[in-house]
């Protein structure tokens, strides 16, 4: 499978934030142009170095040698490589790791995605720049899977607000995490400054009044954009 970086940080977004984690970053995203907010650009297109399932799991080792360690496998878009991804999830469930797969939701579940034990589907809102096409099937999941829903202005929150309508009835967390530093759009290049306390303030009240999970992106405000962390 091509891997773009395998690294030891916390996580920095979502219900598990905070906790050490080992991150699979894989190589691949399916969706064009690509988001406004993408961060991780150089994970989009070309690139990585190909790994063996056993090289992926030395390296996480090597890392953090506990069994009690959690993985996430991100991208990019990790299910594009979905032979290689059960591969990694089978051989990891061996040694007994925690498994957290973020995934766009726009591929569907594959035969055995309960092997993992949280899928964090991040839904992609109009201020994205791409058309949200994440399956119906990713909004009925189990209590310890996430939606992420990253909202940049007041148009997102509308749309989360949808999403969270539809999941009345289903089980997953909902997550919602304000855009942090620019908005960028790319066919005009203008950006847009979010980082504010103001939008903070106005996400947070969304999520007090929807009784869902205010989320930061805590890796970005400790360390800034940047590679493995």
């Amino acid at each position: 499978m091509r891997v773009n970086e395998v690294f030891y940080s916390i996580q920095g977004e979502g219900v598990n934030q905070g906790l050490p984690t080992v991150f699979v970053r894989l190589q691949g995203c399916n969706l064009h142009p690509g988001c406004t907010y993408c961060d991780t650009d150089y994970a989009r297109e070309n690139g990585g170095t190909e790994y063996t399932t056993d090289g992926v799991v030395a390296k996480i080792v090597s890392l953090s040698p506990s069994s009690k360690t959690r993985v996430c496998i991100t991208g990019g878009e990790p299910l594009l490589q979905v032979e290689g991804l059960e591969e990694l999830v089978a051989t990891l469930n061996k040694f007994n790791y925690y498994l957290e797969v973020f995934t766009n939701g726009s591929l569907p579940k594959p035969f055995w995605w309960t092997r993992v034990h949280s899928w964090a589907v991040d839904i992609k809102t109009p201020s994205s720049g791409v058309k949200s096409t994440c399956g119906m099937e990713w909004l009925d999941s189990r209590v310890t899977d996430q939606i992420k829903l990253t909202v940049g202005t007041k148009e997102d929150l509308d749309f989360a607000s949808a999403v969270i309508r539809a999941c009345a009835t289903k089980s997953p967390q909902i997550v919602v995490s304000p855009i942090t530093g620019v908005l960028v759009d790319k066919s005009t290049k203008v950006t847009e400054e979010y980082w504010t306390q103001e939008w903070l303030q106005e996400v947070v009240e969304f999520c007090l009044e929807k009784r869902v999970r205010f989320s930061l992106q805590w890796h970005k405000i400790v360390w800034g954009n940047r590679k493995g962390v």
